[in-house]
Formats: structure tokens, C-alpha cells, sequence
């Protein structure tokens, strides 16, 4: 069975500076890289690669440009997951990339995806905006069933059993294939890749493509960190005196 993982190269939100007077976020100076979920997604796919056989292989859209600095750190990504044990990459790059929006990312996407894979498994969201649209209007653009919050996937035949996570409960679902699954950090725990893994993922094959942006629903104006004002109340007094007064005022803001 052939699988396509869906990769995101994602800002590297820990490395966000902002300008506390402004609220400006410094997008272009934060680095990018393959989100923590869509490690998991990875290993999965190398699990059922591992034990059905077939080939997978990651697909990238990149939002970043064609930039020395970000197409590097998109194939750096790639090279990561690769190391993991799937096959191949495919990078999709192209002029205006970064006004794209998840129904042109989505568009594009199935259209590589498209006859070539028997299923596709993404991150539940990705790590900058974690909006979790893109996996399901992958699977309206092509036609195919799609099941969200995965926490486990076996394959029986052409059908997916895909256990669930609701909060409260669990769902199993079966599912017909071909299909896309998106799955949680809880579905596995992502190998760590070897140096000599690493050494061989720089030697398989990433194909990188140029696709055509159509025009987006949405754009994004500004991004600006909301400016909060603390109160700095200082509570005086001993620890008795101090804890009533917290309690009274916590009590008059609502919070209790």
C-alpha cells in the first residue's frame, strides 16, 4: 500500500520574538520546521509501510518563497522525515506561495495526491496556526472519506479501522480506502533517527515541483500579538491576611 504524508514547514514557534510595545510578530526572522505532529504522522506511516508493505513518501507545499534560506530549511524538513524511514519526498514550491490559503494548499495537494496513494496521513493541525482544515478539504477535493483525532490505525484489506479520541471517550470507525486520516500526538512516540539514517535520507529521491497558486479566499492583513496590561495589585501582609485578600479579589474580578 503506497501512503502520502501531508508535511507542513511550520515556524518554529518557540523561536518567536515579539515587540512588546507593538505586538509585531518577526515572522521572517523565526526558522521553520516539520511540526511535532507531523512526526507522528510520519511514524505511523512507516509502521504500515513497515508491516504491509508499499512505498511512503511526503508531499510539501511550501508557503515560504523560493528563499535560499527558506527552501533550505524546507528540504532540511524533509531530510528529517525521510531519515525516519519513508522513501521519497515531493517538495511543491512557487511564486506567491505565501499568500496561499488552505483551499489553494488543499487544491494542490490532491491534485499530486490524486491516483498515486491508497491513503494520506496528516498532522490533526500544525504547529504555527493549528487551524486543522487543510486534512479534511484534502479529502473533499478528492472525493474520499475523512477521519480526524486518530490515536490508532490498522488497515484490513481495503478498509481502516481508526480508533478515535472524542475527549471524553473513544470511537473506533471503519473506513473504506483509499482514505485520509488525520492522527494526534497520541498515537505514537516518533523514532529519533541515526546519523547514518540522516547520512542516507540526503541520498533519496526529493522531487522538487512548481505548482500553480490560484487566487485565495483569505488573506492575512497583519499579525500582531494582542497587548495585555497586568493590574500589579501587590497584596500585603501575613500569610493569613495575604490569602483573604487574594481570595476577596480573585472573588471580585469573577474568577471565583
Amino acid at each position: 500500500m503506497d501512503i502520502a504524508v501531508l508535511i507542513k514547514q511550520s515556524l518554529d514557534v518557540q523561536e518567536l520574538r515579539v515587540d512588546q510595545d507593538t505586538g509585531k510578530v518577526y515572522i521572517e526572522e523565526a526558522p521553520t520546521k516539520a511540526g511535532d505532529i507531523e512526526l507522528n504522522a510520519t511514524e505511523e506511516a512507516v509502521r504500515l509501510k513497515e508491516k504491509l508493505g508499499g512505498k511512503a513518501i511526503a508531499i510539501m507545499l511550501s508557503t515560504w518563497g523560493t528563499s535560499g534560506k527558506r527552501l533550505r530549511e524546507a528540504k532540511e524538513a524533509l531530510t528529517r522525515v525521510l531519515a525516519m524511514g519513508l522513501d521519497g519526498a515531493v517538495l511543491m514550491v512557487g511564486e506567491g506561495a505565501e499568500d496561499a490559503d488552505t483551499f489553494v494548499i488543499a487544491k494542490a495537494l490532491a491534485e499530486e495526491i490524486r491516483g498515486k496513494y491508497e491513503l494520506v496521513l496528516a498532522a490533526e493541525g500544525s504547529e504555527d496556526n493549528f487551524s486543522g482544515l487543510l486534512p479534511a478539504r484534502v479529502a473533499a477535493e478528492l472525493g474520499w472519506p475523512y477521519v480526524a483525532y486518530a490515536i490508532a490505525v490498522d488497515v484490513e484489506g481495503e478498509q481502516a479501522l481508526v480508533t478515535r479520541s472524542l475527549e471524553d471517550y473513544e470511537e473506533v470507525v471503519r473506513v473504506r480506502l483509499p482514505a485520509v486520516i488525520s492522527v494526534t500526538q497520541e498515537i505514537n512516540k516518533p523514532r529519533v533517527p541515526k546519523l547514518m539514517e540522516i547520512v542516507r535520507a540526503k541520498k533519496k529521491p526529493l522531487d522538487q515541483k512548481e505548482f500553480s497558486r490560484e487566487e485565495p479566499k483569505l488573506r492575512v492583513k497583519e499579525l500582531k500579538i494582542p497587548k495585555v496590561e497586568r493590574k500589579n495589585v501587590l497584596i500585603e501582609g501575613d500569610a493569613k491576611e495575604a490569602a483573604e485578600k487574594l481570595l476577596q479579589a480573585l472573588k471580585e474580578e469573577g474568577i471565583l
